[in-house]
């Protein structure tokens, strides 16, 4: 089967699904939203200008630092959902029964992480440029665009986290407990063996800020980290944050590892 193919498969079994429709729906009513709670934010002009939320080009980067938190919330869940409700209602072993491949089935979840991205990179293009140009006098498509690289970026983002999404939901395969494991890994356990364990035990401190979800997350990190990242604090010897370099090739490689790890799961797995 093809990608138009299986990605049509994929829409007409989820367009009804509740968790699809609720999480999309919100996704696509907050990503615009969210950013305008910066007008009631009050900080020391030095700090930051709430005029940066909204005008060309620093909004580009206050809207995926947003997309940051709703891409992991609302599509992370979704990814899962598409992966654990499968095997909770039958339809992966029927899907099998019935002809279609192990690889395909793979396949078309793989290919909805990818529609999944590109389509919240494209809305998050659109958003920015909008609520730019309403903030924006006069307007100029140069400054609108004079900083691309954070489209590509906020795309790997996307694929960061529905990558690792994809990974839990096919080695759990548990819709309660999949979701559990991916929220708390991502918010606390990480954290935990980051500054717990990788720090005590690994010496060399250069590599403390290349786990999975932290180099996610510098691809577009809170910009305030700009403003002080190079201010000197005692008993801290490396950089707050991975250059957008680094955490571009960490990235790509994390999400070729957990693509590899959820096949070769999902391929020796019972169905």
């Amino acid at each position: 089967m093809n990608v138009v193919q299986l990605l049509t498969l994929e829409w007409k079994k989820f367009r009804n699904n509740s968790v699809f429709n609720l999480f999309g729906i919100m996704f696509l009513v907050t990503f615009p939203t969210a950013i305008f709670i910066g007008k009631e934010i009050d900080l020391p002009a030095m700090v930051f200008n709430s005029s940066d939320f909204f005008t060309f080009p620093t909004n580009w980067e206050w809207m995926a630092y947003a997309g940051n938190w709703l891409v992991f919330f609302f599509l992370g869940f979704i990814m899962m959902n598409m992966v654990t409700s499968e095997v909770g209602f039958k339809t992966l072993r029927q899907n099998i029964i019935t002809g279609m491949t192990r690889n395909d089935f793979f396949l078309s979840k793989l290919y909805v992480a990818i529609a999944l991205s590109v389509g919240a990179t494209l809305y998050y293009m659109f958003c920015t440029l909008v609520i730019g140009f309403f903030h924006n006098e006069p307007y100029s498509l140069e400054n609108a665009f004079a900083e691309p690289a954070w489209i590509g970026r906020f795309f790997l983002m996307c694929m960061g986290y529905l990558s690792f999404a994809l990974l839990v939901g096919f080695v759990i395969r548990r819709s309660g407990v999949a979701i559990f494991t991916y929220t708390c890994y991502i918010l606390f356990i990480e954290l935990m063996l980051k500054w717990m364990v990788h720090a005590r035990i690994v010496k060399d401190s250069s590599t403390i800020n290349y786990w999975p979800m932290n180099a996610v997350e510098d691809l577009t990190p809170l910009p305030m980290w700009k403003k002080v990242e190079n201010i000197p604090v005692k008993d801290i010897d490396f950089a707050f944050l991975l250059t957008p370099t680094q955490a571009c090739v960490t990235t790509s490689i994390y999400i070729l590892l957990f693509i590899g790890l959820a096949y070769w799961h999902f391929m020796k797995k019972d169905i």
